[in-house]
């Protein structure tokens, strides 16, 4: 008899923190409203006149190796940021080199998403490397907390990296094995990252304004370092083995890798010079967020005289986006919109999202072109403005980016940095992407090579999408 009562009251407790869930995580953000968003008086920031130079990194090895390059030409810090540890032999590099970094004295803070990070089981180890090590410290951005479901949106999606004041890299890669594949890996992810040179040690710089913003990150109560030095002695043991793992790949990887680090004169080499910038980021809250990067590209995008393109994996248009972009001046500029077509997604959520919108897109004053893949996809997240602005980050073309998310942008007023993007685009993804303004009859090659699986499951998710889609 007892044990019938606990098993029902433990079936209504789970019912009721169900209901609690559902009210405060999913209801919520659908009654609220988001701050007020009042695009007629939004001004573009001003672009700041700096002597930084820029280098496109857009090869996925070549994003590999300047990551490896920052870390071993660090001589003072490293402030990392990053949104998920994705899995493959990159991350225990990845991990090895800071560990190096750490041992020669640089002083080495790695932030990273408290629920999305992927540093699980066996990967958590790694916490006590950082937590035993003087020159290393780990910091979780919102961990997970059953006790206020709201906050789970609040999620760190920055993706940067600061070297020494003196180098910047941010874009839209995290770390794992498909975002710096060779060409025949399969399920592989294009992305784009931009280096930011601050070679004469600027004070008021693009670099510094990034810096800043790890800074507050870092500091900010959402952020909790994991500081528990007291391990027990099996817990110290671990801490041992798995240092001694990430010097033994730092070692080997060393040894046997053809292309050698401290290479940084090499990507200078590459760099174009900048007019101008600035550095745009999302506020720091827990419940909707003040949308400032999503004001900032669609006052970049409004201002375009000639050319507009935006490039997004996800495009899931949520009302209030709609309402946004209603009031563009599209038609007197050649705008394009390039996305990950359905045999190219990873993101099937995603993507049911978009497919919702997809035939009002289609017949809007943008050019829609879809990514075909199929065993590749793209992650990027950039704008180009009239062949000399280019925008480049985090943010996708979502709600989620919009308004819960950290994101940021770097904004780049370089005609070199603008014409390479776009002969890149023009040659690696627009000639391998569908113009689906053409017409449905147009996809039927499209739907020949695209997975039954896939198609299944994007119809069957649609209905859902659209119901929280201000969620997505």
């Amino acid at each position: 008899m007892k044990k019938l009562h606990l098993k029902s009251l433990t079936k209504y407790v789970l019912l009721g923190y169900f209901i609690y869930v559902l009210l405060t995580a999913v209801f919520a953000f659908g009654i609220y409203t988001p701050p007020e968003r009042d695009l007629d008086s939004t001004q573009q920031r001003w672009i700041s006149e700096t002597s930084e130079q820029v280098v496109l990194i857009e090869d996925r090895q070549d994003a590999w190796r300047v990551r490896l390059d920052l870390i071993e030409s660090a001589e003072h810090s490293l402030d990392i940021s990053y949104y998920a540890m994705q899995g493959g032999e990159t991350v225990d590099l990845f991990y090895a080199h800071l560990l190096a970094a750490a041992d020669r004295g640089v002083q080495v803070r790695f932030l990273i998403d408290g629920i999305f990070h992927n540093i699980r089981f066996g990967d958590r180890d790694i916490i006590r490397v950082f937590n035993e090590h003087p020159n290393m410290s780990l910091s979780f951005y919102e961990p997970f907390d059953p006790t206020r479901p709201w906050s789970w949106h609040n999620r760190l999606h920055d993706k940067f990296i600061v070297a020494d004041q003196t180098y910047a890299l941010i874009g839209g890669r995290n770390i794992g094995d498909k975002y710096f594949a060779p060409d025949h890996y399969q399920g592989s992810s294009n992305d784009r990252d931009v280096l930011i040179v601050n070679e004469n040690q600027q004070q008021s710089s693009l670099t510094s304004e990034i810096s800043d913003y790890f800074d507050y990150l870092w500091s900010h109560e959402f952020t909790v370092l994991q500081t528990d030095k007291d391990l027990t002695r099996w817990g110290e043991r671990r801490a041992v083995a798995e240092k001694t793992n990430l010097e033994t790949s730092y070692e080997s990887y060393q040894t046997s890798s053809h292309e050698r680090c401290e290479r940084m004169s090499e990507w200078r080499d590459q760099a174009h010079q900048i007019n101008g910038g600035f550095f745009v980021h999302n506020s720091i809250d827990r419940f909707y967020k003040q949308p400032n990067v999503w004001l900032e590209m669609l006052a970049l995008i409004d201002q375009a005289e000639q050319q507009a393109l935006v490039q997004s994996p996800y495009v899931i248009p949520s009302r209030l986006i709609r309402e946004d972009l209603s009031k563009l001046r599209m038609d007197r500029v050649d705008g394009k919109l390039l996305t990950n077509g359905l045999a190219a997604t990873p993101n099937m959520i995603a993507h049911s999202g978009y497919r919702n919108h997809r035939q009002a897109l289609a017949a809007s004053d943008l050019s829609l072109y879809e990514f075909q893949g199929p065993d590749q996809s793209l992650h990027m997240k950039s704008i180009i403005i009239d062949q000399q602005i280019t925008a480049v980050g985090s943010f996708n073309l979502d709600a989620r980016s919009a308004f819960l998310n950290t994101e940021s942008m770097i904004v780049i007023d370089s005609p070199g940095l603008a014409d390479e993007v776009m002969t890149l685009i023009n040659e690696d993804y627009l000639s391998n992407s569908l113009l689906v303004n053409q017409g449905e009859a147009s996809l039927t090659n499209q739907l020949e090579s695209t997975p039954l699986i896939k198609r299944i499951m994007t119809l069957v998710a649609r209905p859902f999408t659209r119901l929280i889609e201000f969620l997505l």
